[in-house]
């Protein structure tokens, strides 16, 4: 093995250092938040709090859980998580697909329509014309729908697909396979690693939505989704909690707690995502991003 000069030293050392630095910015704020929401109430109140939880209490999030909205809001983000993801999966990889074969004859003007659009969208008036036109308005699929698929990820498939052996594909034709069972049958087993960035980012993107829901769905607050309800506790100061569930002093004492325990609530699954996909997410992005 080459041994390391000093400048390289140095630089490896530096970077480590930088990548801690970053790493511990990074992980502050969601220490932080977790530790207010499983302290005291009496030290979240005092300001006592800096890092580590003082005490130990589960008093807010049993307030949080009892009430029913929050049970409700998260069934619709979930909804709308899992729905919209496959949606636009769906969607992204089968357009995805035509613009990766170089016998498509509508290959390059559809790239470049694709393209242009990722600079210059629809504004909100016209979509929310369009969303009510189409009868969406104050329903779940005015949600999933708008945002089927993103100009982005179909570039991004496309290439993964054109990184593919054409041997594949001429093999498959030969065969008598048609272009949707070669898709199905041969391209996907191989993409796992772009499929699972996909559904990374498209999870992501629904579950911290709120800007379409308030937009869409002002007048069915039973479809409105977890990110709404915090975006009710945390800006409007709306009680997490229900108004008979706690006296109006024990809950004007836990009512700071409360925030971080919403907050606590709606980053954790999203989180726990992550560690399944991981493995895939090196591979996905690098093999994604090479240019034709």
């Amino acid at each position: 093995m080459k041994r390391m000069s000093v400048s390289d030293k140095v630089v490896t050392i530096v970077n480590y250092v930088l990548c801690f630095i970053i790493a511990c910015i990074t992980a502050y704020p969601l220490i932080y938040v977790f530790s207010m929401s499983i302290s005291r109430p009496e030290a979240v109140v005092s300001g006592t709090v800096k890092l580590l939880p003082k005490g130990f209490s589960l008093q807010a999030f049993k307030l949080v859980f009892s009430n029913m909205e929050v049970w409700r809001s998260y069934y619709n983000t979930i909804w709308y998580t899992v729905v919209g993801t496959a949606i636009s999966v769906l969607l992204t990889l089968m357009a995805a697909y035509p613009l990766s074969r170089k016998q498509f004859c509508l290959r390059k003007p559809l790239s470049v329509f694709f393209s242009i659009s990722m600079f210059f969208t629809g504004t909100l008036v016209p979509m929310y014309l369009l969303i009510n036109n189409l009868g969406l308005y104050n329903t779940r699929w005015a949600i999933v729908l708008p945002t089927g698929a993103a100009a982005y990820y179909i570039i991004i498939a496309r290439t993964f697909f054109s990184g593919i052996s054409d041997s594949l594909y001429d093999s498959a034709r030969i065969d008598g396979a048609g272009e949707m069972k070669i898709l199905w049958k041969v391209y996907m087993p191989l993409s796992k690693p772009v499929i699972s960035v996909l559904i990374l980012y498209y999870a992501i993107q629904q579950w911290n939505s709120y800007f379409n829901a308030m937009i869409y769905l002002p007048g069915r607050r039973d479809l409105q989704p977890l990110q709404i309800y915090l975006m009710k506790v945390l800006i409007n100061n709306e009680s997490a909690v229900d108004g008979g569930a706690m006296g109006s002093a024990a809950q004007s004492m836990i009512s700071t707690q409360l925030k971080y325990v919403v907050i606590v609530v709606a980053l954790v699954p999203i989180l726990c995502v992550y560690p399944f996909l991981q493995k895939y997410f090196t591979t996905g992005m690098t093999l994604g991003a090479v240019k034709e």
